[in-house]
């Protein structure tokens, strides 16, 4: 036992400290590393491991996340993979007539921390065929005059009814809230038709209608007209159930050349592009909610300035939402200009773009390729 007492008792103890803490501090810090040494990180609860899980929104980190141990792969199901942002992949024909298949489907993802370019193998079997567009982590192949969906990750394939009529024009639209539900654009004879696959059945059924861009929502089917009315069709009989007017003072020309329907959260959007001071000017995005009036009334179109989470990715055939994942910046569009906007011989062709709702500002996103399309990958 150590005594201090008169004037410099606490100078000795400040020595004593000075010699001792530095060794004790070196045998907590010697003891901590050997129990690290000793851990099982298989040993990690399953719960811990589907929340990290699903914070990895790049699914080559996903893959490999699964890939550490037998435990970690049985804690995290392929059903369970992480919201992710749509891939940008190549294609270099044009789509209405079909892009063939090679031995590569090449592609660029925004979420990797350096925007990587990779590629899928595509199997032997597929090579040669065109694909008409993606839907949801599938292609859809056409094959002579079979059509089939085609996942390029997992190789699955899904054959769908032939169409029971040629078809001059013909490309996809799909639905994120329902994976498996398709409907088709398709010209015939200068006719439009609007052709949805019912997976239940097995067969297509047909609405005709002068339509600019569809969605599918709750076993309904929205178009757009040329005339700017929006018409909702029930998607088993193919019955038109009401139509809605066009947001006021919208013009004509929108809907035409820049109009979308998107369902989102469960909430029907129209999202319409305009150019400020002509097709050379900057471009300004108008988004409107479908407001049902909960089946009061007339069905109209409210403005909304506000995405929340949301990102909006839209193409020259496609629009869709996704919910931003940590990290990435939300309430903002993507979007790809395409020669249907009239600006093949501006800087807006074959670019994209991202819009911030909030400010309206307009940012040039790079990418490696000159024609793409969005893409949902699946491992399921």
């Amino acid at each position: 036992m150590i005594y201090f007492s008169g004037q410099n008792s606490k100078l000795a103890m400040a020595r004593l400290l000075c010699i001792f803490l530095p060794k004790i501090f070196s045998r907590i810090k010697r003891k901590n590393t050997r129990t690290m040494s000793k851990r099982n990180w298989q040993d990690l609860p399953p719960e811990l491991l589907f929340l990290i899980s699903q914070k990895l929104t790049d699914l080559c980190y996903f893959i490999r996340f699964r890939a550490v141990c037998k435990t970690w792969r049985s804690s995290v199901p392929l059903s369970d993979q992480p919201p992710q942002i749509p891939w940008l992949v190549e294609y270099n024909e044009s789509l209405m007539l079909g892009t063939c298949l090679n031995e590569k489907l090449r592609f660029h993802c925004l979420a990797s921390p350096k925007n990587k370019t990779g590629s899928v193998p595509i199997k032997e079997s597929h090579r040669g065929k065109k694909y008409l567009g993606p839907g949801n982590g599938y292609l859809l192949v056409r094959d002579g005059h079979e059509l089939y969906l085609f996942n390029p990750l997992t190789n699955n394939t899904i054959f769908v009814p032939p169409l029971p009529f040629s078809r001059r024009f013909l490309w996809p639209v799909f639905s994120c809230s329902d994976p498996m539900n398709w409907h088709l654009v398709l010209n015939q004879f200068g006719n439009w038709y609007c052709g949805i696959y019912q997976p239940d059945k097995m067969q297509w059924k047909y609405v005709e209608s002068d339509f600019v861009c569809t969605c599918f929502w709750n076993g309904m089917l929205f178009t757009a007209s040329i005339s700017g009315c929006t018409q909702a069709f029930d998607a088993t009989s193919g019955k038109k159930l009401y139509e809605i007017p066009p947001p006021n003072n919208e013009d004509p020309s929108v809907t035409l050349n820049g109009t979308y329907l998107v369902e989102s959260c469960g909430l029907i959007l129209r999202v319409c592009l305009v150019f400020h001071a002509g097709f050379a000017g900057t471009p300004i995005f108008h988004i409107y909610r479908l407001n049902f009036e909960r089946g009061k009334g007339k069905s109209c179109w409210v403005e909304v300035k506000n995405m929340g989470d949301q990102i909006l990715f839209l193409d020259s055939l496609n629009g869709f939402s996704v919910t931003a994942p940590a990290g990435f910046k939300a309430n903002c569009i993507y979007f790809m200009s395409v020669s249907a906007w009239n600006t093949r011989d501006l800087d807006w062709y074959n670019t994209l773009w991202r819009y911030d709702i909030a400010t309206g500002k307009v940012e040039h996103v790079p990418c490696p390729f000159e024609r793409f399309m969005w893409f949902i990958p699946k491992l399921c």
